[in-house]
């Protein structure tokens, strides 16, 4: 009997087991209690995340449905990370996956979840509502940059030490809930996020002092860099220039981190702006608004007002003093966008270049709105995903 359903608390080793198999067949040998310590460690039983096509009670395909709320000034967002999709070299064919993504996509809804993310080949997601989104900028910084750009900095008073003392990572878990925008991280589960995907964090220490921390990868990219004092990049920086061997460092950023963009715009060898994830919206109104609420925190945007059709809904966005507000309408549309439209261009620079086609029969202030509000900062950490 083939059934699809969520899995059950006493199967979670089963799941492990199961993942492991199936990554190690398509690719490296995998082992998740290592690569994601947050979901699989032992002492952990996540089983409830997990979803299951299952022929006479054994698994033939899984999703990890990992939930995720992010914090966004005074606002909160509900969304979850979808992972871990697999199906038994055995079972493939038989439309096991696309059943079960429906499946989870449904049941997602229900439970209120305002938005669903999942990485992955971009056509094999649009077919569930899935489009590449969200605002990534990506930095590579060379030894050779470092060298010139940093000649004058003095870092012989920083070191950067494993973050493993309990002390530490409080005082990093600390530092990391002052930041505005984040991902609601629990402190128990801190140091595994920081290490997920083989991670290796690390406190850096200025003159002895904690100064910040950092998360780096197997091939140096830096995946997390959070510091007290942005003064200290250069700092940073200089230390972990040929640190662990890496001859560079890639570093991501969301469109927020306006310090962090600054600073490795002047240094970096080289830059991109791309997006992060395939993004399902599911509750327009509260992602639209937190969103832009959270734009107009870091600069003053166009005030007016637009009104955009989205799939079967109209949308009207008001911005005055610079606070917005999003509410459905029954009004005529300014702009009309399917919801894989909307997705890619409201949350991604794909719509610097598109979106003033879809508006260029509306008047001045309604064009200036258009440049001023989007992109919206839609952004993930890849720490945070699964």
């Amino acid at each position: 009997m083939v059934c699809c359903r969520q899995a059950r608390r006493e199967e979670y080793e089963e799941i492990i087991d199961f993942i492991n198999y199936v990554f190690s067949q398509n690719e490296a040998p995998h082992d998740f209690k290592k690569l994601l310590p947050k979901l699989y460690r032992d002492g952990n039983n996540y089983a409830e995340y997990h979803y299951l096509i299952t022929e006479e009670e054994k698994i033939k395909a899984l999703v990890c449905a990992m939930p995720i709320s992010y914090r966004i000034g005074e606002r909160e967002l509900k969304a979850c990370c979808i992972g871990m999709v697999s199906v038994h070299p055995y079972a493939r064919s038989k439309g096991y996956m696309k059943q079960l993504l429906s499946f989870v996509t449904e049941e997602l809804k229900t439970q209120g979840y305002q938005y669903i993310f999942l990485g992955g080949q971009r056509q094999r997601y649009e077919y569930f509502g899935f489009e590449p989104s969200g605002v990534q900028v990506r930095f590579t910084v060379t030894e050779t940059n470092v060298r010139h750009c940093l000649k004058e900095v003095d870092a012989s008073t920083v070191e950067l030490v494993p973050l493993k003392e309990k002390e530490l990572i409080s005082q990093a878990y600390a530092l990391y809930n002052k930041q505005p925008v984040k991902a609601i991280r629990k402190e128990d589960e801190f140091f595994d996020i920081l290490c997920s995907w083989q991670c290796k964090p690390y406190g850096i220490q200025i003159n002895s002092e904690f100064a910040g921390y950092l998360c780096l990868s197997q091939d140096g990219g830096v995946n997390e860099i959070v510091l007290k004092n942005t003064e200290d990049y250069p700092y940073a920086l200089k230390a972990l220039a040929g640190f662990k061997g890496n001859e560079r460092n890639t570093f991501v950023a969301s469109p927020l981190e306006a310090d962090k963009i600054n600073f490795l715009m002047k240094l970096a060898e080289s830059y991109e702006i791309g997006t992060c994830e395939n993004y399902l919206i599911l509750d327009w109104k509260e992602v639209i608004e937190t969103l832009l609420a959270a734009k107009a925190g870091v600069e003053f945007l166009e005030e007016g007002s637009l009104i955009i059709k989205i799939g079967k809904n109209n949308f009207e966005i008001k911005l005055k003093d610079n606070v917005p507000s999003v509410g459905k309408v029954e009004l005529a549309a300014d702009i009309t966008l399917s919801e894989l439209e909307a997705a890619a261009l409201l949350f991604s620079y794909a719509g610097d270049f598109k979106l003033p086609l879809y508006g260029k029969n509306l008047d001045v202030s309604k064009g200036n709105c258009i440049k001023s509000w989007f992109p919206l900062p839609l952004n993930v950490q890849p720490i945070d995903c699964c």
